[in-house]
């Protein structure tokens, strides 16, 4: 599998909704080292259950995991998959980026394509308040149920009284802006 096919498939399946990519070089191997290329791309909300779809139909798909971050008044998710996953031909790295709005940080899920996405779906859910309709389950992996806040927002106004544990470097820096240190 080249890149290059990969480009050339979600360009003819999503057309205009497969908006810009760039194919970046990145080295890898250990003692014997190579180059390989990893394609970013950009794709709007409702089409990133039709771009997964597409890269399903080239081969065995993997998702790593999709990462998100509060980008100001959006939410970037960024769907890291492997195309061609453990075949002879050697797979092609994609990264399918979206923003979502605030107001409205909804997805359609990618369980129906990619049964192992649910997890990182759930997480997301639960860490930056994004809506995945079609999810199995919504119920938090790692927070409890119950949590009302977002931890990975920077908008959340009650974070804080969620907060209890403080790391060793945290506590210096106490210290020192209380005049113990």
């Amino acid at each position: 599998m080249k890149a290059a096919q990969v480009v050339s498939a979600l360009s003819a399946a999503l057309g205009t909704k497969f908006q810009k990519y760039e194919l970046r070089p990145c080295e890898v191997g250990v003692r014997k080292k190579w180059t390989v290329e990893e394609i970013w791309a950009e794709v709007p909300r409702e089409a990133i259950p039709e771009a997964v779809a597409v890269l399903k139909s080239l081969g065995p798909l993997h998702i790593s995991i999709i990462s998100g971050h509060d980008a100001g008044e959006e939410i970037e998710l960024l769907y890291h998959l492997a195309v061609g996953f453990g075949t002879e031909g050697g797979e092609v790295m994609v990264t399918l980026r979206t923003r979502v709005p605030k107001n409205d940080p909804a997805v359609p899920s990618i369980c129906g394509i990619l049964p192992g996405a649910e997890t990182t779906e759930r997480e997301k859910i639960e860490f930056l308040g994004v809506d995945f309709p079609g999810i199995p389950r919504k119920d938090h992996v790692f927070l409890p149920d119950d949590l009302p806040v977002h931890p990975w927002r920077r908008d959340e106004p009650e974070l804080e009284q969620y907060l209890h544990r403080m790391v060793e470097w945290e506590k210096g820096d106490e210290r020192e802006r209380s005049g113990s240190a």
